[in-house]
């Protein structure tokens, strides 16, 4: 594939998640709990098959938890990816580390646009404690995709310098 259009394909896809951020970030917290609530309840009956049989108490402490995990695991996954492809997107920057450093840069700004983004939907607020996640995941993420990166650069040398 020719490496312009291959760059295009890097950037094209990057600006495709930052896009699926925004439709997330845009709807209601009516429907933002709602996706949430269908998603944990699913988790919840995957798990747990006497659920119903459980105390109150019990039920709603399971249910508080696995929306915080639900909810701030989206967070930082979505955030996780979005510099993992950045980093992708960056491959003009050759040093990994500053390719690194300037992926987390920019998925932590993006986590700032897309939270003061939210103080403008219905119901929503922006919430420094989100960037922090946000910005903890894109930092996992650049990490995780610099490993790759140096993984498939040595295994190319290697190959290139077999004999075999």
């Amino acid at each position: 594939m020719d490496s312009k259009l291959f760059n295009f394909f890097r950037w094209a896809i990057l600006i495709a998640m930052c896009t699926v951020i925004f439709v997330f970030s845009s709807s209601p917290a009516t429907d933002s709990s709602n996706q949430s609530r269908t998603l944990v309840m699913k988790i919840i009956h995957f798990l747990f098959t006497d659920f119903d049989k459980k105390p109150i108490s019990e039920q709603a402490a399971v249910y508080s938890l696995l929306t915080i995990l639900v909810r701030k695991g989206a967070h930082f996954s979505e955030y996780a990816l979005l510099a993992g492809l950045a980093f992708s997107a960056f491959y003009g920057i050759h040093n990994r580390i500053l390719r690194l450093l300037c992926s987390v840069a920019a998925a932590a700004l993006y986590a700032c646009t897309d939270e003061y983004h939210q103080t403008f939907v219905p119901g929503r607020a922006g919430m420094m404690r989100d960037v922090l996640i946000d910005s903890t995941g894109a930092l996992f993420g650049a990490i995780v995709a610099c490993c790759i990166a140096v993984y498939f650069t040595a295994w190319t040398i290697i190959r290139k310098n077999s004999y075999y």
